[in-house]
């Protein structure tokens, strides 16, 4: 969890449309049956730019979870 919540927050932090401050935070929402889910929460200066910034941090998070080796688990189905 902590290497995951690390590595989300540099890549929120490093989209320019993002708030320093309140600075962003990465907070864990549910343990579930096959994975622990985590929410990346920004604040931004302008908010019509709500959706850009949230496609951006999204998939800067998934790349940046992707380069450090962290795998989004998959349930699995055994017949």
């Amino acid at each position: 969890i902590d290497q995951a919540r690390e590595v989300l927050l540099e890549a929120a932090k490093r989209d320019p449309n993002v708030s320093r401050d309140p600075a962003p935070v990465v907070v864990l929402t549910e343990l579930g049956g096959s994975s622990v889910n985590l929410e990346v929460r920004v604040w931004i200066d302008d908010a019509g730019h709500e959706r850009p910034v949230f496609v951006s941090v999204l998939e800067a998070g998934k790349k940046a979870l992707d380069r450090a080796g962290i795998e989004i688990p998959y349930p699995h189905l055994q017949l």
